[in-house]
């Protein structure tokens, strides 16, 4: 663990103090010790338990690392926010001891603390603004849209919210995050819409686009379009559009038959 000191009797950043090796400078006072010292000092590094030594002097300036061996920085996200951090996945190329929290030099997968079957990329601003595990996080979901998602979880099991889907290539690549996303034994998606009223009566356009590519991509398509929005113009055989009606919401019944129409 790094050495706990009280930060108000410290001449040494909070950060550079926590790396004082704790039993190797026995004749050294920390709280004396100068961040201009030009002193030998010994540090360890309580990711990789690297051991070296050097100069507080040396460690001040700004391109300095936080430890020469694993690479780490200072004012990274692990040690701002350790909870993001925990959530870090092993497979991005940099740790989190080695991104600013403001950093955009990656885009990092993330492995949900609720749920690790939840893997999902967001961009480091974001998650230290707030965001959270898309399919966990009932931020901007209806009461409705949620009640339609556990129904869905628990006819089909593995059905998931916010979970992305990639679609065309080149100019014409996209990534969707669908209400509700369900894998069929194929290996394909059962992608589930729910189109409100109130938010989707002018986005036909971009439904019918949104909808055909996920279809191109070779998945299946259901919206539910709430009464009154009027059919969408797809015809297709892997399309299915269901009406349902806010006053009288039926979520498993529409689950259920959304299992007849992918068992046919």
């Amino acid at each position: 663990m790094a050495i706990e000191q009280e930060p108000e009797l410290m001449r040494l950043d909070p950060e550079t103090a926590s790396q004082w090796h704790p039993t190797a400078n026995d004749r050294l006072d920390i709280r004396k010790i100068s961040p201009t010292s030009n002193r030998e000092v010994t540090w360890l590094c309580h990711e990789c338990d690297h051991t070296w030594v050097e100069t507080p002097k040396s460690r001040s300036y700004a391109s300095a690392l936080r430890c020469p061996v694993c690479r780490s920085i200072f004012d990274s996200l692990a040690f701002h926010h350790p909870d993001l951090a925990a959530e870090w996945s092993p497979n991005n190329p940099m740790t989190a001891w080695q991104v600013r929290p403001s950093s955009n030099v990656i885009t990092p997968a993330w492995v949900c603390s609720t749920d690790p079957a939840h893997i999902f990329t967001m961009a480091l601003a974001s998650r230290t603004k707030g965001g959270t595990c898309p399919e966990c996080s009932e931020h901007g979901k209806s009461k409705t849209e949620l009640d339609y998602h556990a129904a869905a979880k628990k006819a089909f099991g593995n059905a998931t919210s916010g979970k992305r889907i990639a679609t065309g290539k080149g100019s014409t690549a996209r990534i969707w995050r669908p209400d509700i996303t369900v894998k069929l034994a194929d290996g394909s998606a059962l992608v589930i819409e729910y189109d409100g009223s109130y938010w989707h009566r002018n986005k036909q356009e971009v439904d019918v686009r949104k909808s055909e590519a996920v279809l191109n991509a070779g998945h299946r398509v259901v919206r539910l379009r709430e009464h009154p929005l009027g059919p969408l113009p797809i015809d297709h055989e892997r399309y299915l559009e269901l009406q349902v009606y806010p006053t009288a919401p039926d979520p498993e019944g529409v689950m259920k038959s959304i299992m007849i129409w992918t068992e046919t």
